[in-house]
């Protein structure tokens, strides 16, 4: 719910802007206020808050993709380039998640998250009981 929307120039005394802004204040989904400032005067202000969010959800999946699929940086810059790298990204998330699904299954011995699994496949480092149960799972398809 929206609990504040005001208009007010920012700055100090000496670097005032000239141009007033609105700031919105809205509880989110936590009940944590939070404050947006914008330059859109003729928005409703849920709608404001609205975008917000829509665009925080944007960065939280962004940041997510990093950390787990491996994606650093996107190579392009066009919405086409974008789509096909999350595209493939995501592809190679759901084996990967497939394979560590169906190897955890199997005969091993030490068990592993699928964190720790990504890391020590990243780097050949898997445990002799996983690689033996990966390749039998492999070797079926």
């Amino acid at each position: 719910p929206i609990t504040r929307d005001i208009t007010c120039q920012l700055g100090t005394k000496q670097s005032r802007s000239e141009k007033r802004h609105r700031v919105v204040f809205f509880k989110d989904d936590y009940g944590n206020e939070m404050r947006v400032v914008t330059n859109l005067m003729d928005v409703a202000p849920e709608v404001i808050a609205d975008m917000y969010k829509a665009r925080w959800r944007i960065e939280t999946f962004f940041r997510w993709i990093k950390q787990n699929l491996n994606v650093p940086v996107l190579f392009g810059t066009t919405e086409n380039a974008v789509f096909n790298q999350l595209f493939a990204a995501l592809i190679a998330y759901v084996l990967l998640k497939w394979l560590y699904s169906k190897t955890a299954e199997g005969r091993i011995f030490k068990k592993l998250s699928f964190i720790s699994f990504l890391r020590q496949l990243q780097k050949d480092n898997l445990p002799i009981d996983w690689r033996s149960e990966m390749a039998v799972i492999l070797k079926k398809l």
